[in-house]
């Protein structure tokens, strides 16, 4: 088929009826040289028997023997990964059609970038005590036409896993993905990211991906106190780094904390 440029990697655990969308979103892709790698973290359903209907060669599938959470099933494909270029899709979303011809277009038009991401068109829901599903937000998000590092650092930025394409190589400098964490590991990446090639972002400001966030928000305290955890932990890591200092989401303020922005957005919804 031709040199593998692209290596696409999908963690799931437990997720068959929404994986195939996933997949047939990165098969509808425009640009085909690329390989998919389903790293199945283990899963319990059905999803080893819907791997079996697809037949494209360019997917390939590995079951994990112990669950151990989405940060060490992206390792674990990165160790497969053969392309030059990696990309992240979680398989409860879906990317556009022209997705990976737009990143590579990108990376040659600018060959000193690293790190491509773009808008995603954004819904978030909320599962409350009662079980119910309910959306707080569905819109495309905006980071506006620029990047700098402060606002990255500020948590004012956030480069979603979806949207995140990077060179292969630069893992050889910044490290595989944080296996501590399970919440916010995909900025922490990037900070990483940040501090070896801190001229080597590009944002592309267009929308490339229907994405969907869902939180469970049947036991808030247990939700708060992850946060506070992961949030805590990255803090504590980087601290040292000069631009960090810039920051207000360590200690939580009441302002920027994610609890607070979660809480306006359920009491903007009930107004």
């Amino acid at each position: 088929m031709g040199k593998t440029v692209f290596s696409i990697i999908i963690p799931t655990y437990n997720r068959c009826h929404l994986l195939w969308r996933a997949i047939n979103s990165v098969l509808s892709q425009t640009y085909p040289f690329f390989e998919l790698l389903i790293i199945d973290d283990s899963s319990t359903d059905k999803t080893e028997e819907l791997m079996s209907i697809f037949t494209d060669p360019r997917i390939k599938y590995f079951k994990l023997k112990q669950n151990k959470g989405a940060s060490h099933a992206r390792n674990y494909g990165l160790k497969k990964a053969k392309g030059q270029y990696i990309a992240y899709l979680d398989s409860d979303n879906r990317w556009y059609e022209d997705f990976l011809e737009s990143y590579l277009k990108a990376f040659k038009d600018f060959p000193e970038k690293v790190v491509i991401f773009a808008k995603k068109n954004y819904r978030l829901k909320i599962i409350e005590k009662n079980g119910k599903e309910k959306v707080l937000r569905d819109e495309i998000t905006n980071h506006g036409k620029y990047f700098d590092l402060k606002r990255l650092w500020q948590r004012k930025i956030l480069i979603d896993t979806n949207t995140l394409v990077h060179r292969k190589e630069i893992i050889k400098k910044v490290g595989n993905w944080d296996e501590k964490m399970d919440f916010w590991e995909d900025w922490e990446f990037t900070l990483r990211i940040s501090q070896k090639y801190p001229e080597g972002f590009l944002y592309l400001n267009r929308s490339l991906i229907d994405y969907e966030q869902k939180i469970d928000f049947s036991n808030p305290q247990k939700v708060i106190r992850n946060w506070n955890k992961n949030e805590k932990y990255i803090f504590k890591k980087h601290q040292k780094y000069p631009l960090i200092k810039f920051q207000d989401w360590y200690p939580p303020q009441k302002h920027r904390s994610t609890v607070s922005i979660v809480k306006f957005l359920m009491d903007k919804k009930k107004g």
